[in-house]
């Protein structure tokens, strides 16, 4: 990433700047990832703050939208598979993941579509697949997971400003 330019919005909000981002803001957007996640799923604006402009475009890098994608066929094929021991943190909802199978599928399959997808729907998603209180892994959660993947899968919808 040695030359990573960001937009950000000038004082006039219907203006947007290309900037180069500086070493320290994206170390800070790295070794923040899971806040700045967190805050962009709920619906943070990427222009708020550098670092939140540098994770929102590192989500929405191929590279990081493929393993999202395999991530969540991995969730699938587990949950599908025989029950094994499991040496994961976390053991897998299996219930919820099938139940949720046909969302997940579509969220996996639009991660790996071409085209622009809105960095508050790609953090709901590595958020599902990483925080141990997600619906994949914890029944007691506060959301169920069809609706949570139904709810990545209408935020992965870019909006544009104009």
């Amino acid at each position: 990433m040695g030359s990573l330019v960001l937009l950000t919005p000038a004082q006039d909000r219907d203006v947007m700047l290309a900037t180069r981002a500086r070493l320290p803001d994206r170390i800070t957007a790295r070794l923040r990832a899971h806040r700045l996640d967190s805050e962009l799923a709920a619906g943070a604006a990427p222009g708020e703050r550098v670092a939140l402009a540098i994770r929102a475009q590192a989500l929405g890098e191929r590279r990081n939208r493929t393993t999202l994608a395999v991530a969540i066929r991995r969730v699938l094929d587990e949950a599908r598979g025989p029950r094994k021991p499991s040496i994961a943190p976390v053991p897998l909802h299996r219930r919820a993941v099938l139940s949720a199978a046909d969302q997940l599928e579509e969220l996996a399959g639009r991660l790996l579509a071409p085209g622009p997808l809105a960095a508050r729907g790609i953090a709901q998603v590595r958020l599902l697949l990483t925080d141990g209180r997600s619906p994949i892994y914890y029944g007691g959660a506060s959301q169920e997971l069809a609706a949570a993947a139904s709810q990545a899968l209408t935020d992965l919808q870019p909006t544009f400003g104009w």
